[in-house]
């Protein structure tokens, strides 16, 4: 019983009733309840609150816990989908600049060397100056000869064709 009675003076500490100053004693005062062998009760129902709200608190703590896993958990999911976001977009860029250096060589490729300025087909069988006397089948517009002159466009001699 001795314990009861230290667990309810207990409670009633921690609730802000009752206690012991320095000085006084655990004789009754006033109104104030003695914990007896009477108070059995009283003592029982006291510890049973102190232990539904123990049990409340840690259960509070435990979900508060959980939600900010869960948030925590949200937040790097999202940091991993921004940065494999990141990753594509780059890996895109990369993937649409080599395509376009890859066209870029193959135009150049299509190309006769020997004439710049315009695109004249090496797998023609003739061309000639557009506006001009000749017949064809390919025509061309001024270009500077950079090589030989297979297709005879350069008929002064100078470096540039259908001019």
């Amino acid at each position: 019983m001795r314990h009861r009675a230290m667990v309810l003076a207990l409670v009633l500490a921690l609730a802000g009733v009752g206690g012991l100053a320095c000085g006084e004693t655990d004789e009754p005062v006033g109104d104030e309840p003695a914990v007896t062998e009477d108070s059995g009760p009283a003592v029982r129902a006291a510890e049973r609150r102190m232990a539904r709200a123990a049990a409340a608190q840690a259960r509070r703590e435990r979900i508060a816990a959980r939600r900010e896993a869960r948030r925590e958990a949200r937040r790097a999911r999202i940091r991993a989908e921004r940065r494999a976001q990141a990753r594509e977009r780059r890996r895109a860029a990369r993937e649409a600049a080599r395509a376009a250096e890859e066209a870029e060589q193959a135009a150049a490729s299509a190309c006769d060397p020997n004439y710049s300025g315009a695109c004249l087909d090496p797998n023609a069988s003739d061309y000639d100056c557009a506006g001009g006397s000749g017949d064809g089948p390919q025509y061309t517009g001024p270009v500077q000869v950079t090589g030989s002159d297979p297709h005879d466009l350069d008929s002064d001699g100078d470096g540039y064709a259908c001019e």
